[in-house]
């Protein structure tokens, strides 16, 4: 019953509170994609004290029971108690609700069903050929055990192998080939978790079995984008990856095999369905936090074990304990793409920004990235400015704030 999910939470609110209080009120919402919680205590005539405790496992029990009792999903929460313990529930789910987070105010959706579109459906497909080999890849998979065996002083004990039929029949349920390299680390071991241990081979990643993968990719909907309810959805727009037509601009895609997990909610995959610049089987980050879009890390599992040896031979790893953390070196920002209008070679600054006359090629210093070609800026005389999408600059010549890269 609703009213036994309800006590727990009322008794965390009790046993948080503060000397003195006389009530208390949590506004709160939760659903599958999780919950957030607003509010706080209230000492007789004192402003409101914040501090109230989330009770996440209560919430998220709490909106399971109206789940099924009501079918809302996710529920907005409005409890309010007292020391005595008498509390007072009120339980909805409408069209407009509470937002919680970086964003706080209120939404109206008027269409819960809707869903942003997601461009990366209508790309131009990918026809490169896929970049993986599969001998080296075992080669180097085989290279990258010995290597942490000699760091670890032991080797690490992976499962059995997976046999043809299970890859076969895995490959059937998914209703994807999986990319040859890929496929044959399969046939030396099927995953590296012994029961609920796992090696992390992939940086920090559990390379997932057959079984579990199948199961990320067909039974929690890796072809759609994590859906977290209105909260978070409303600006949640996919930007294209870097290099720039690689990967297809979606949140999820039936392409996208998970065959690594964080255990947060976020995987490695491997790409079937590249856009037109990439290249079958290249190597993916998507999942939770990945709401803007998909990150490109490599063109194959192949070159993605060729860069973990490049890791070790350079010493960038820490060992802890019985297990090898890789270590990626400091890169810098990702560069950025202006879209639409051409930008010319040159663009005049204020005067009062500047006033030399040196040309941007003899100002920069050995340290100092090299200015974008085509947003180069120079100095002249006084003539009024003119506004372009320059990158380089803080603002853009008029004052105004500079377009972003979209």
């Amino acid at each position: 019953m609703v009213e036994q999910a309800v006590r727990p939470i009322v008794e965390a609110i009790v046993a948080g509170a503060p000397n003195g209080w006389t009530h208390a009120v949590l506004h709160g919402r939760a659903g599958r994609g999780g919950t957030g919680v607003t509010g706080g205590y209230s000492r007789h005539e004192e402003n409101w004290n914040t501090g109230l405790p989330n009770p996440y496992e209560e919430l998220m029990a709490l909106a399971e029971r109206l789940r099924e009792d009501r079918g809302w999903e996710p529920a907005s929460l409005e409890i309010q108690c007292r020391p005595s313990g008498e509390y007072r529930l009120v339980a909805f789910n409408d069209a407009i609700s509470r937002v919680t987070g970086m964003s706080s105010g209120f939404q109206v959706v008027l269409d819960p069903d809707y869903r942003l579109p997601q461009p990366g459906r209508h790309q131009e497909p990918g026809t490169g050929a896929p970049a993986g080999d599969p001998e080296l890849a075992v080669a180097r998979f085989r290279a990258y055990l010995e290597r942490r065996a000699a760091i670890l002083g032991h080797s690490e004990e992976l499962p059995p192998p997976a046999t043809a039929a299970a890859i076969e029949e895995a490959e059937r349920r998914l209703g994807r080939r999986l990319p040859p390299d890929l496929r044959a680390l399969y046939l030396i071991a099927d995953g590296d978790g012994i029961g609920y241990e796992n090696r992390y081979l992939f940086q920090g990643n559990a390379w997932l079995s057959l079984e579990s993968m199948v199961a990320e990719c067909t039974e929690w909907g890796s072809g759609e984008r994590p859906w977290y309810g209105w909260d978070l959805e409303w600006e949640a727009v996919v930007f294209d990856a870097t290099p720039a037509d690689t990967v297809r601009r979606c949140g999820g895609h039936p392409g996208w095999l998970r065959f690594g997990s964080s255990e947060d909610g976020n995987f490695l995959a491997v790409d079937t369905a590249p856009a037109r610049d990439g290249r079958p089987g290249q190597i993916i980050r998507t999942g939770r936090d990945y709401d803007e879009g998909p990150t490109y890390v490599a063109d194959s599992v192949t070159s993605l074990l060729g860069h973990y040896l490049e890791l070790l031979d350079q010493g960038a790893y820490e060992k802890d304990g019985d297990h090898l953390h890789l270590l990626e070196p400091d890169h810098d920002p990702a560069p950025q793409q202006l879209i639409g209008g051409d930008v010319p070679d040159e663009v005049r600054p204020p005067s009062r920004r500047s006033t030399s006359t040196t040309s941007p090629a003899s100002s920069t210093s050995p340290r100092s990235p090299p200015p974008l070609a085509s947003a180069a800026c120079t100095s002249t005389a006084p003539p009024p400015p003119i506004c372009h999408p320059c990158a380089n600059c803080p603002s853009s010549p008029c004052g105004s704030p500079s377009p972003q890269a979209i």
